[in-house]
């Protein structure tokens, strides 16, 4: 027992003296350190992250759609950077970045490009996530849409009747927003 473990005490000696275990050594080192921060993408992942950038209405539109997404959880994220990095991760299956003026591009109805739509070669379901995005800005954008022209619907120049029009307006897209009138379906 004894020569055994000598023996293998001087062919250890004798292998680490050479340099070709010591490039493999490292190079094993480095693979380990590569892949610790490399996350492959799962086929459940559920997870969608936005940075809204201060605006007002960008964080309604992630509240609505984490409210109304059965499939997507959404995380809210602070830089650009963070977003990427976990795109490229595969932390997440995608993200959305909206524009620093998001709010004044809406005010003024100029919002081409102004959400950008960053997802990665692994991508499944970003597409889906990029409609669930867009039902729920124009869910929260269908009020003011109403309210803007509100007086071509009714034909009235009349200021009087304002706000009745106005919380009529509102009360009714709340209801076809949320009810089942417009696309029942019936199942057999």
């Amino acid at each position: 027992m004894r020569m055994k473990l000598r023996y293998i005490y001087y062919h250890l000696k004798a292998l680490l003296k050479r340099r070709e275990p010591w490039v493999l050594i490292f190079a094993v080192v480095l693979l380990i350190f590569v892949f610790k921060g490399i996350t492959l993408p799962s086929a459940d992942n559920t997870k969608v992250g936005i940075v809204t950038n201060g605006s007002e209405r960008a964080k309604r539109v992630a509240e609505l759609m984490d409210e109304d997404s059965t499939i997507y959880s959404v995380c809210e994220y602070e830089t650009e950077e963070e977003l990427l990095t976990d795109v490229r991760k595969g932390a997440l299956e995608c993200g959305f970045i909206f524009d620093d003026d998001f709010d004044k591009l809406v005010s003024h109805e100029r919002m081409k490009e102004s959400i950008q739509y960053i997802y990665s070669p692994y991508t499944t379901k970003g597409l889906v996530a990029k409609e669930s995005l867009y039902s729920a800005f124009l869910k929260d954008y269908s009020d003011d849409i109403l309210l803007s022209e509100y007086r071509s619907i009714f034909g009235s120049n009349d200021d009087s009747l304002k706000e009745e029009i106005e919380d009529m307006l509102i009360e009714r897209n709340a209801y076809y927003l949320d009810g089942n009138d417009i696309f029942e379906v019936d199942f057999k």
